[in-house]
C-alpha cells in the first residue's frame, strides 16, 4: 500500500514536469494548435529564449534580490529571535503576536498603498526608489522576516541557557556567546529560513511587476513577456516559455542540492522542537 502511494505521488510530480520538458522542445505553432507530440524537436527554443527576453539579466536580478533578502532575513531573524527568547521586556508578547499577524495580511492589499508611499517619497526627496534593488529587497523583508523570526524562535528556545552561561563564565561576551555557541547550534534553522526567504523573492510576481523596471525586473516578471505577444495577436512563445521556466529553476535546484543536508535536518529538528 505504501509503495502504491509512493508511485502515485511520484506520478503527480513527474507527469507535469515531463509535460513542461516536452512543450519546451515543441515548436510554438504546434503548441498553439493543440498538438500533443511535436513533429520535430525544437532545440532552437533553448537558444531563442535568451534573445526574446533578457533572460540572463532577469536571472541575475533575481539572484541579487532574492539572495540579499534571504541573507538579511536570516541574520536579522537570528538577532531578533535571540533577544526575544533570552530577555524579558515590555511588549515582548505583542511583538511575538505581531509576527503571526503579519502572515495573515494579504499581500495584494499592501501593493497600492506601498506604491503610493514610495512615489510620494520619491517625488518629495528627489530620489529614485521605483526600479531599485533596495526597494524590492526591503519590501520582501517585510514578509520574510516575520516567518524567519518565528521559525528561529523555536530553535532558540531549545538551546539550554546553561551553555551560554558556561561561555560567559569562561570570559565570552554576549556577542561571542551568540557567534561561537548559539550560531553553530541554530545553523540548520538559519539555512531553512534562508532557503524559504530566497524562494519568496524568487517566485514573487505581484510586487516585482510594480516595483521594478526593465533593467531590474526579476525572472518571474520576465517570463510573462513570452506570452504578452499573444495579447496583440502575435505568436505566443510557449516553447520558449517552458524552456525559460526550466532554466530559471536551475538556481533554486542548486541551492536545494547544496543545502539539502541542512534543510532536511533543520525541518526535522524544527518539527521535533516545536
Amino acid at each position: 500500500m505504501r509503495f502504491v502511494g509512493i508511485v502515485i505521488f511520484a506520478l503527480f510530480i513527474s507527469v507535469p514536469m515531463a509535460y513542461v520538458v516536452l512543450v519546451s522542445l515543441t515548436p510554438d505553432t504546434e503548441v498553439g494548435g493543440g498538438s500533443i507530440w511535436p513533429s520535430h524537436i525544437a532545440w532552437n527554443n533553448y537558444v531563442s529564449m535568451w534573445v526574446t527576453v533578457p533572460l540572463a539579466q532577469d536571472i541575475f536580478n533575481s539572484i541579487i534580490i532574492s539572495g540579499c533578502t534571504a541573507l538579511l532575513a536570516a541574520i536579522v531573524a537570528l538577532l531578533s529571535s535571540y533577544v526575544v527568547s533570552r530577555f524579558r521586556f515590555r511588549g515582548r508578547k505583542t511583538f511575538m503576536l505581531s509576527l503571526i499577524t503579519m502572515q495573515t495580511i494579504p499581500q495584494v492589499m499592501l501593493l497600492l498603498p506601498l506604491f503610493v508611499v514610495l512615489v510620494i517619497i520619491q517625488n518629495t526627496l528627489g530620489v529614485r526608489l521605483i526600479g531599485q534593488y533596495g526597494t524590492v529587497i526591503v519590501t520582501y523583508l517585510t514578509f520574510a522576516l516575520p516567518f524567519a523570526s518565528w521559525l528561529l524562535l523555536s530553535y532558540m528556545a531549545s538551546i539550554p541557557i546553561e551553555l551560554e552561561e558556561a561561555g560567559q563564565i569562561d570570559g565570552c561576551t554576549r556577542f561571542q556567546v551568540l557567534m561561537k555557541i548559539v550560531l553553530p547550534l541554530i545553523l540548520p534553522g538559519m539555512v531553512v529560513t534562508f532557503v524559504f526567504s530566497f524562494l519568496l523573492g524568487w517566485s514573487d510576481v505581484l510586487f516585482a511587476s510594480v516595483l521594478t523596471n526593465s533593467a531590474s525586473q526579476t525572472v518571474a516578471v520576465g517570463l510573462q513577456t513570452y506570452i504578452s505577444t499573444g495579447e496583440s495577436g502575435g505568436t505566443v512563445f510557449w516553447g520558449q516559455l517552458m524552456a525559460a521556466s526550466l532554466t530559471s529553476g536551475v538556481p533554486v535546484v542548486i541551492i536545494f542540492m547544496f543545502f539539502q543536508r541542512y534543510i532536511i535536518g533543520g525541518l526535522a529538528n524544527g518539527a521535533v522542537k516545536g
